[in-house]
This record gives structure tokens, C-alpha cells and sequence, in this order.
């Protein structure tokens, strides 16, 4: 099971998912997303591994060509539906194969399978499939690169440290 209780500086949240900063800043301004821990004196954002792989999705609904309006749809027919955690938790644990099919406008579907895809397609239409575990898997790469960079990081202000 992957560790999903890790949090996140606005700086790493960059590193891994290849966002800019303008890009959070814009998405918490709209309300489609808004990181879940606020940290310190200084309300400094942290996000959690859930946070992150949900940034991912809206930032790849982005570059599919779907207008936020609808993703803020999206988003929030995840969480009424779903609640956005289960999903994303199955995708991050590996216990499911998740993804989104949408046709970008009122239809939205959550499959675990090939099946569940097959059948809602049989309805024509164009649809646009957004693998949720593909994200995941690959969002885990990064943290496992990024926790290697800061254990070095380490090691290394430590040797200074001491000599």
C-alpha cells in the first residue's frame, strides 16, 4: 500500500507535477480546487498525495481541451457521487483501475473496468478517457524520485555539518 499521509510544500507540488505556481493560485482563485491542510502562522498550503493526484487530473482535463467550467463539474460530480477520495485512494492503493469517461459536458462515469467502458460507450458519442491509475502509478514514481532528492539533500547538509 502506497503512504498517502505525506504532505506537500507548494514548491514540491511543483516539482512533481510539472504546475506552475500561477496555475494553484488560479485553480484555489475559482474554487475548483483548494489545497485541504493550511499549516503554520503563515497559512502556508500543504497538500496531501490525494491533493496532488487531483491536481493531476484537472491539470490533464486542461490539456485534453476541456473548459474549467466543466471541470469544476467534473470535480464536483466526483465528490457529490463518489466522494473524491475513494476513487483516488483505490487508484493510489492500486486495489482498482480507475478512470473518467466524460463527454465533457452532463455525462460523467466512473469505470473500474474495461466493461463498465464498453458498455457506457455503446451509446455513441465521443468521450474522453482519463486513466486515473495511470496518473496515480505515475504521480508514486515522482514522489519516490522526490523523497530520494531529499534524503540526499540531507545526507549531504549533514557531511557539511559535521566537517
Amino acid at each position: 500500500m502506497f503512504v498517502t499521509q505525506e504532505k506537500y510544500s507548494t514548491k514540491e507540488v511543483i516539482k512533481i507535477t510539472g504546475l506552475e505556481l500561477y496555475h494553484l493560485r488560479y485553480y484555489d482563485k475559482l474554487g475548483l480546487f483548494t489545497p485541504s491542510v493550511q499549516s503554520g502562522r503563515y497559512r502556508r498550503k500543504k497538500y496531501s498525495t490525494l491533493d496532488v493526484l487531483v491536481l493531476q487530473t484537472i491539470a490533464a482535463l486542461k490539456n485534453k481541451g476541456m473548459p474549467f467550467i466543466r471541470i469544476r463539474k467534473v470535480i464536483e460530480l466526483l465528490m457529490e457521487k463518489h466522494g473524491i477520495e475513494k476513487p483516488f485512494h483505490s487508484a493510489l492503493d492500486g486495489r482498482h483501475n480507475v478512470r473518467i469517461l466524460t463527454d465533457g459536458t452532463e455525462s460523467f462515469y466512473l469505470c473500474y473496468n474495461d466493461k463498465e467502458i464498453v458498455e457506457h460507450l455503446k451509446d455513441g458519442g465521443q468521450y474522453m478517457l482519463l486513466d486515473v491509475s495511470d496518473m496515480a502509478s505515475d504521480l508514486k514514481d515522482k514522489i519516490r524520485a522526490l523523497n530520494v532528492y531529499k534524503r540526499k539533500k540531507n545526507e549531504v547538509r549533514l557531511k557539511k555539518a559535521i566537517s
